[in-house]
């Protein structure tokens, strides 16, 4: 994991624009991490691999959706490292392929597909055939549930707050809220206890793509970790679920390409920028300087651009 990990150099913080709120949006740019698309994904999949490495495991087990950004970075760095990769999904009605499937299927990785309420099953089902033909494969997850691996999730962005901490530091600059989009609670959890560790201040504000406040926090919090701050995952701004979007986030997406020539896409940055605009407009008052983080999802912009053209993939 040397080589990636070389890549995976601090990121920039740069001022955006100014809101009609008065609030200065910042945005620390973990899109253009140097690997695979980059994105958040890329730091907490180097903390998988590096966790596989050392406990001594052979082949490595994902899991998420077609349109999965972890799966299409795991699948990268296990193929760059030459390990071998399974990546599960969970069938959604009507969902297709992407960039980030053709990607997964280009380097190499096998898939398999089950329905939502399978998927324990399913993992526990692969694991042990992996070890029946002599393999040590590493769920990244930790168990068939899902559980026992919220450390190696929770260290990338707990690593990345520090990095957010020194900039503010050497700006003499103080923010009053970080935004991200926020599903799994890897990231989120990651950078409550950043802050936990450093002492921080400001709020954290999760904007949920998919889930429900009470599931998305009750994660959040398990990959915080033991601690009292308070878990902020707004779920008001979801549009009605996963890959779900309105004409509202579509004009910020455009609106982000034109002015500034940054992807935004509906699954995730979009949906999270255009609930982060709409929280600010109804709490932000008063606040001065607010940061969002570009949680990366490149290929899902081009998805995104295909699927308005009406191509298919």
């Amino acid at each position: 994991m040397e080589a990636a990990n070389k890549l995976l150099a601090p990121t920039p913080i740069q001022y955006l624009e100014t809101l009609p709120g008065g609030q200065e949006v910042f945005i620390k740019r973990d899109d253009l991490l140097g690997f695979s698309f980059g994105g958040n994904k890329c730091r907490i999949g180097a903390e998988f691999l590096e966790d596989m490495r050392r406990q001594g495991a052979d082949f490595m087990v994902s899991y998420g959706s077609r349109r999965s950004n972890l799966n299409r970075v795991v699948a990268s760095m296990c193929k760059s490292q030459g390990i071998p990769c399974l990546i599960i999904s969970s069938e959604e009605d009507g969902e297709q392929d992407g960039f980030n499937a053709a990607l997964v299927d280009f380097m190499g990785a096998g898939r398999v597909f089950c329905k939502k309420d399978s998927v324990a099953g399913t993992v526990g089902n692969t694991l042990q055939a992996l070890r029946s033909q002599g393999h040590k494969p590493y769920y990244i997850y930790g168990d068939a549930h899902g559980m026992g691996n919220e450390e190696t999730a929770r260290s990338a962005y707990r690593k990345a707050y520090r990095e957010i901490r020194l900039w503010q530091e050497h700006a003499q600059a103080e923010f009053e809220a970080i935004f991200l989009a926020s599903g799994t609670g890897m990231t989120q959890g990651g950078l409550l206890a950043g802050k936990r560790q450093q002492h921080g201040r400001e709020k954290i504000i999760g904007i949920s793509v998919a889930r429900e406040a009470g599931p998305g926090a009750a994660a959040v919090r398990r990959y915080a970790g033991e601690g009292e701050e308070e878990v902020c995952f707004e779920a008001d701004y979801r549009c009605g679920g996963y890959g779900r979007y309105d004409g509202e986030i579509e004009g910020v997406i455009q609106r982000m390409m034109e002015r500034h020539g940054i992807a935004l896409d509906p699954v995730y940055t979009g949906k999270a920028y255009a609930g982060m605009l709409r929280w600010l407009e109804r709490y932000g008052e008063g606040m001065k300087k607010v940061l969002f983080i570009h949680t990366g999802g490149l290929p899902l912009y081009f998805d995104y651009l295909n699927g308005r053209m009406g191509v298919g993939r």
